[in-house]
């Protein structure tokens, strides 16, 4: 799936994803973009962390949904 690209709405505006390896996902969000990688803990639960901090965000948790919700439908 790596550099697959595609588009999401958030917040009722277009932004570009691109696919990376090891399920994630660079985000063209605002003008610095934000990597998100999802993350599964061994209950099988799933966080979305911001790279940089490698913690779970709003931002990311949301675009993380988004995100999911565009891969199951395509």
């Amino acid at each position: 799936m790596s550099n697959h690209q595609f588009s999401i709405l958030f917040n009722g505006h277009p932004v570009s994803v691109t696919a990376l390896d090891n399920d994630s996902y660079l985000v063209q969000v605002t003008y610095k973009p934000v990597t998100i990688q999802l993350k599964k803990t061994s209950d099988g639960r799933e966080h979305w962390l911001d790279q940089e901090t490698q913690q779970e965000t709003y931002v990311s948790r949301e675009l993380g949904k988004l995100i999911t919700a565009h891969l199951c439908t395509a």
